[in-house]
């Protein structure tokens, strides 16, 4: 999974605990002493540990054109059996994908990325390059021999082609080679026995429904829960037919509401919100049953049926309901055809405070878009099936904006706890509001327009190229948007350099004391205008 840059010290570049055990005793003596000789003293040995985890730093991260000496011993063996590979041939399996909005390179001996013009940059659609490591490999002059340093990640802008990117860059004075890199990998395949029918989540051409699918049409789960699982505390609310119990999202069915009845008994009236929920929210990896796209979130039920059919009035009064209680992510597996002033007026409340609202399109294979999805405050989300072509009943128009797997997607039935097949927008919602959920997740500052943006730019287009009245943007890519999003930021970063280490320890030190600018005063992390030994302690926390 991948995570922010916690690791401690003494694990991240090999070296014993005595230099955190030095800071750590000299944080001590800076909180417990108020005689200046204390002080003094304590800042003194504060700066013996900084010196060490400089030096060792330095060694851990000397790039391939400063090691001066030969490598000797173990490293050696390891860099002549490693480097006999470096000239073969890459083995393509065939059906092999690739990432679409990041290609790789890696850079001649001694060129860095800020040696790229920013011409070759514009030509080849790169918007950023960083390394593809989130951390300085411990063992750097292997690295350094096999030239594994040297290799850079080039993110691209939405509609920039990979594979010209790769042939553009490769012409560059600076660039060794230039690479598409391979999709595909088991990032996590989870134990659940019946993900093998999830196809949406992971196709490898499975026949499900009678129907054999398209390898590689599917929403990319596999490498998008190697970002995250989903957050236990994110609450989605289900604007449906109720949720029955049911041991794959045991513990995590919220207090509802039952719109119609104007009570809170919220169980599924017809079979329908169960269904939702799996595909939402279904514990994966358990070694039974299915695996939702987020294995934790919390389900707020709203019942806004009668069964099966309801009213746009009680809609728009659950909606404004679970906007109340705080819930910023909403589902909406319904379809209506005339959309009433109130039932408008409920959607621009919840848009009015932040709320992202998943509509499904309708299932008459008609060019009129459903409400809610018609209205722009809303993601309006059409069918696929699993071939990646339009699912045959979803509706269409220029209100569609993204489109997600619908057809025979299998997922949880209400009553016994057992599971069922079942096709139609509704099924195709879902997956696009639970992977609104792991963006957030993965990035809680993210706002309610960012996450939007992210689903529709990673959309992998299908029909007439760009957004167009059947897929929108394109259908839902998982993989493709948590990968889009920067990593958290982390404060303690003070140079920003994705590493929280010595070099931003020695600019804290360099810092220490009241600050002259309260409002510019970057390694002031606890906001009292000093830098101090609190301000110390957080740095350590996140290193």
């Amino acid at each position: 999974m991948r995570k922010t840059f916690s690791m401690p010290a003494h694990r991240r570049f090999g070296f014993q605990t005595a230099v955190p055990r030095a800071l750590a005793r000299g944080v001590s003596a800076l909180r417990t002493s108020a005689h200046s000789n204390a002080v003094t003293g304590a800042v003194t040995g504060l700066s013996v540990a900084l010196t060490g985890v400089m030096l060792l730093t330095t060694l851990a991260t000397t790039p391939a054109v400063g090691f001066a000496g030969p490598l000797t011993g173990a490293s050696q063996d390891r860099a002549n059996a490693l480097s006999t590979v470096e000239d073969a041939a890459p083995i393509v399996i065939d059906g092999a994908t690739y990432a679409s909005r990041h290609v790789l390179v890696q850079l001649k001996p001694g060129m860095r990325p800020s040696s790229f013009s920013a011409r070759t940059l514009a030509q080849a659609g790169v918007v950023g390059v960083r390394s593809i490591f989130v951390e300085p490999l411990k063992d750097a002059a292997t690295a350094a021999a096999l030239g594994l340093d040297r290799w850079y990640r080039c993110d691209l802008a939405p509609g920039a082609d990979a594979s010209a990117a790769v042939a553009r860059l490769a012409k560059a004075a600076i660039v060794e080679r230039a690479e598409r890199d391979p999709e595909g990998g088991l990032a996590e395949i989870p134990n659940d026995t019946d993900f093998w029918l999830q196809y949406a989540l992971r196709n490898t051409g499975q026949v499900v429904g009678g129907v054999a699918g398209t390898a590689g049409a599917d929403i990319g789960m596999a490498a998008a829960w190697g970002y995250t699982h989903g957050d236990p505390n994110l609450v989605i609310a289900v604007l449906d037919s109720g949720i029955d119990p049911h041991p794959e999202i045991a513990g995590r069915i919220l207090p509802g509401l039952n719109v119609p009845d104007g009570n809170t008994a919220t169980a599924d009236e017809c079979n329908h919100g169960t269904h939702v929920a799996g595909i939402l929210a279904a514990k994966g990896n358990n070694g039974t049953g299915i695996a939702g796209v987020t294995w934790n979130a919390k389900l707020l039920p709203v019942v806004v049926v009668n069964g099966c059919t309801g009213f746009e009035s009680n809609v728009a009064a659950g909606l404004t309901w679970a906007t109340d209680q705080g819930a910023k992510l909403v589902n909406m597996s319904l379809q209506f055809n005339v959309g009433s002033t109130v039932f408008q007026q409920a959607v621009q409340y919840a848009h009015a405070q932040g709320v992202l609202m998943c509509a499904a399109t309708g299932n008459s294979n008609s060019s009129l878009v459903a409400f809610p999805a018609r209205w722009s405050e809303t993601l309006a989300v059409a069918a696929t099936d699993n071939r990646d072509a339009r699912a045959t009943y979803s509706n269409y128009g220029a209100e569609t904006d993204i489109a997600a797997p619908g057809t025979n997607v299998w997922s949880l039935s209400a009553g016994a706890g057992g599971y069922t097949l079942k096709s139609g927008t509704s099924m195709a919602t879902p997956h696009v509001t639970a992977v609104a959920a792991l963006l957030w997740s993965y990035d809680p500052s993210l706002t309610r327009d960012e996450v939007r943006s992210y689903l529709l730019s990673t959309a992998r287009d299908l029909g007439t190229p760009g957004t167009d009245i059947y897929f929108g943007a394109g259908r839902l890519d998982a993989a493709a948007a948590l990968a889009a999003v920067p990593p958290p930021y982390v404060p303690e970063d003070i140079n920003q350099d994705g590493f929280v280490n010595a070099a931003d320890l020695s600019l804290l030190l360099a810092a220490w004391g009241v600050c002259t600018d309260c409002d510019g005063c970057p390694a002031d992390f606890d906001g009292d205008c000093m830098v101090g030994a609190s301000d110390l302690s957080l740095l350590l926390a996140a290193w």
